[in-house]
Order: C-alpha cells, then structure tokens, then sequence
C-alpha cells in the first residue's frame, strides 16, 4: 500500500532531441582560449524540464553557452529549448529516464557528453545536476519501490553520470560540475527519510568528487537552497500561505551563475541560499 498522506513539516525539493545552430551572439564575450570561438563551451542541464532547471538552463544561456536540457517532460523541455534559444545560442534537449541505467547511457550516447569535444567541437565546459523527485511519508510507512526510485534519481543517477562527463569536463577545464542540493542536504526532517538520505548522498558526493578532480581544473559545487517558489515548494504550507516568502528559481540559478563565473583559481564548494525572511 502506498503511505498515506501526511502534512509536510520539512523541506521540500528545490529541485525528442532537436540541435540547431545558434545565431550569431552578442559582441563582448571572451573568446574560447584554444580554438577562438566567441561561444564559452556547452553546458548540459540534468532536470532541465523542472522550473528551477530551466531557469538555470536560461541563466547559462544568457552567458554564451550552448544548452542541451535533458529531462523526462518533452512538453516542457521544448519549452526550456525555447527560452534559451530566446537568449541566441543553440539548444537541443535530450529525454531521459533517470531511474532507468540503460535510459542515462543511451542519453549520454546521443548527446555525446561522455567523451571529450572532438577538434573543432565545443567543449564540455558545464554541468548541473538539477533532477530530483521527493516523497513524504513517515519511516514506518514508506513504500520501498518508491524509495528505491527516489534515491535511483536522486543519488545514483548522479553518481552515474558523475563519471560518465568529467573526462569531457577535465579536458576542458576550467570548467564546472554543479549539483542542486537542498537544505535537506545538511539538516534532517521527521517524514523525510529517504529525501534527507538521497541529498546527504549528493553533498557527500560533491566533496569527494572535487577532491578527485580539483587539480585538473573542474569546480565541483553544491549549490543548496532553501524553500523555492515552484513545483512542491509551493506545496508546503508556506508555499501555500506565504508564497511571497520563498525563493525564486531565479535565485537558485544566480548561486549556479555565481560557481560558473568564479575565478578559476578559486572553487565555491559549497552555495547555500536560504529565504531572507523566514517562510
């Protein structure tokens, strides 16, 4: 039986392909260091079709990028590709199932992100982590094929495709792996169990990972936000009431902007970004 309801009292989650050719960009950008291209490199979006994924998707695309958004909702990955084609770069999105391993390795096959940039490609510069599905329900109560999803999607997704991009990532370096935490991710929550596990994974997983790749150039970042103003954070009882009193996914995007953008000589391990006013 699934569990029953029950009222959430913790966080919740902040969190057909199509290539084009992007047109010209603006004027004013630092060209690629090897190869002179005014773009900046690819940035590739796991969890793009969300609200919050997009709106990093568009933040990125407004620095240059080329975007590539995978999620699972084609409806609202095209409309992803279309905001970031809105900002004059090229963008294609890549439908996925995380839970599903042979889903994640078709994925990473089709778009090509597993390998480094051929001669005369763009690079592999950025990658945000940005997928996430949540579950309330007490310890006693949770449904274990729902559990076992959560954490598929949440934290060994991540893992897989961890692996899968940072050789295309160091070669590119400098370059950026993000991932969107929660404040989930460094707190525990009554009814949260599986949720508060799978982003206690993800901050684990950032840490050792930077320690990994640090020396060849990659910042690895996790970025975690408090309650935000979209999909079930508009569920929660302050969503509800005091909507007004949550982060935007325009925040969220910022602190990914802010990792991106930092001087390679330094890495911002960890972005935490809370409500200035209490929810």
């Amino acid at each position: 039986m699934p569990p029953r309801p029950v009222e959430p009292t913790g966080p919740l989650p902040s969190a057909g392909d199509d290539p084009t050719t992007a047109p010209e960009l603006a004027s004013g950008r630092l060209p690629d260091a090897a190869t002179g291209d005014p773009r900046p490199g690819r940035a590739v979006v796991v969890g793009g079709s969300s609200a919050i994924g997009r709106t990093v998707a568009v933040e990125l695309a407004g620095l240059g990028y080329e975007i590539e958004v995978w999620g699972r909702d084609v409806g609202r990955l095209a409309a992803a590709v279309t905001a970031c084609r809105a900002a004059g770069v090229a963008a294609r999105s890549c439908s996925v199932q995380l839970e599903q391993p042979d889903s994640v390795r078709a994925a990473l096959a089709r778009s090509g992100i597993g390998v480094p940039a051929p001669p005369g490609t763009l690079p592999l510069r950025v990658v945000v982590w940005a997928a996430g599905v949540f579950d309330w329900a007490p310890a006693d109560e949770g449904d274990p094929d729902i559990w076992s999803r959560l954490l598929e999607v949440n934290l060994v997704a991540a893992a897989r495709v961890t692996t899968a991009v940072l050789p295309a990532l160091a070669a590119a370096a400098p370059s950026a792996l993000v991932y969107l935490g929660s404040t989930a991710a460094h707190l525990s929550f009554p009814n949260n169990a599986a949720y508060v596990a799978s982003k206690h994974g993800l901050a684990g997983l950032a840490e050792a990972v930077f320690l990994d790749v640090r020396d060849r150039g990659v910042k690895v970042s996790l970025v975690s936000p408090g309650l935000v103003a979209a999909g079930a954070g508009l569920r929660s009882p302050a969503g509800r009431q005091r909507p007004e009193t949550l982060l935007d996914p325009a925040d969220v995007a910022a602190a990914v902007r802010f990792v991106v953008t930092y001087p390679a000589r330094g890495c911002p391990t960890l972005v935490r970004v809370e409500p200035q006013r209490s929810p």
